[in-house]
């Protein structure tokens, strides 16, 4: 245990110089990904409960890649649900991008605007943006719907995540008790129209849902842990969910034998692909390991420096959004540091015939031995984890290397 709590460390040290105060937290999560609209990595150990993790932003947006940019006029979704205290409401945006994605924004509604309140009690418009914090993302089905379901612990009461934190992050005031919020929302589809939970009494309550079947749930939340936990379908937080053919789907309660199972989409409409064989994408993957730590930019130097493991091989089948190539570093047997997994999307529309290119960073305490592994993977559901193309999911295989991280 003694490795990995020192991988958490390490991996801590970097993250917080990039969006310290937003973490997905998982319990018993093994795999936890970058989002699409940052370069792509992924780290995971099975001690932790959380794990942050470093992403170069994206310089400047681009149609093509990652979530990509805003088509049309993002929507200000007619539903309003009240907060624990007199104010403003809760409310919901959502944008649609250039590669199929549908991506909600969460905040505070004042006169017809999503915002947030700082710790002064000012509003600040939230502008429409795929990855405006707080936003989630999901590709859309082929008729042009977006199912999402998020749970956020401990998230201000403001609704912005950058006031306070309710974990000790360095230059990050802790939030005062009974500030924060666990928030359950998203979008279920045009076919939902209700659900039910139990309020801080224990009592049951029916929330019709709004446009594109978007709901959320606001309770306190108390202790020392946060995160949130994306999705397409509610697993927790939720007790029911009612549709328009008169059924209703109960969520059994996730501390039951067998956990929670999540409802079914509703109203999704599968897109079709052209299925893609392994003879039609096997090709010669290459990975370099740098000679020399790498510093990031923008990152003190004493933090901002990782061993950057460069990724080559030639598209032999097209990509795009739906159609995408991934990678997974997964350890092998032997002594070493960090035993963990790593990997993510390649989120960006590649060519046939293009020769790609993609950098894994680790941390530089990591001394082992990988195997990095491309697959080809079509996706006509959401993602699984609540994550576009989960690495070492199903699809073809395009090749495989091995690497020693010295």
């Amino acid at each position: 245990m003694r490795v990995l709590d020192e991988l958490e460390r390490e991996i801590e040290r970097v993250a917080h110089t990039a969006r310290p105060r937003r973490r997905w937290w998982r319990p018993g999560a093994l795999l936890l990904l970058a989002p699409l609209g940052a370069a792509t990595v992924a780290v995971a150990a099975t001690s932790l409960s959380h794990a942050p993790v470093r992403a170069t932003p994206t310089p400047t947006p681009d149609p093509k890649s990652g979530y990509g940019v805003i088509t049309g006029t993002p929507a200000l979704l007619d539903f309003r649900v009240p907060d624990l205290e007199p104010g403003a409401p809760w409310g919901m945006r959502l944008i649609k991008t250039s590669r199929g994605f549908g991506c909600v924004q969460l905040g505070r509604v004042v006169d017809g605007k999503l915002g947030t309140f700082d710790l002064g009690g000012a509003f600040h418009e939230t502008p429409a943006e795929p990855q405006g914090a707080p936003s989630f993302c999901q590709q859309s089905d082929a008729a042009g719907h977006t199912f999402i379901a998020t749970s956020y612990q401990g998230m201000p009461a403001g609704g912005d995540e950058r006031n306070c934190s309710v974990q000790r992050v360095p230059n990050v005031p802790l939030c005062a008790a009974g500030t924060t919020r666990t928030l359950f929302f998203g979008l279920l589809g045009p076919e939902a129209t209700a659900v039910t939970y139990r309020d801080v009494g224990g009592k049951t309550v029916r929330q019709p849902t709004g446009p594109e079947g978007a709901y959320i749930v606001v309770k306190p939340h108390s202790g020392t842990r946060g995160g949130f936990s994306p999705g397409s379908s509610p697993g927790s937080g939720l007790e029911s969910v009612e549709y328009r053919d008169g059924t209703r789907c109960v969520i059994r309660n996730p501390h039951r034998l067998g956990g929670a199972r999540p409802c079914p989409l509703k109203g999704y409409v599968e897109p079709h692909l052209p299925k893609v064989t392994a003879a039609e994408v096997k090709t010669r993957v290459r990975a370099r390991v740098s000679k020399r730590l790498v510093r990031l930019p923008g990152v003190p130097a004493k933090y901002g420096k990782v061993r950057r493991v460069t990724i080559r091989f030639r598209a032999r089948a097209a990509a795009d959004a739906r159609s995408a190539y991934s990678f997974f570093a997964e350890s092998l047997p032997g002594r070493g540091t960090c035993p963990f997994g790593l990997g993510g999307p390649i989120a960006r529309d590649i060519a046939a015939g293009e020769s790609v290119k993609q950098t894994v960073d680790f941390p530089p305490s990591c001394h082992h031995r990988y195997r990095i592994t491309v697959k080809y993977t079509q996706e006509t559901r959401p993602g699984r984890g609540g994550m576009p193309f989960t690495p070492g999911g199903r699809g073809p295989t395009v090749g495989s290397t091995v690497i020693d991280l010295p």
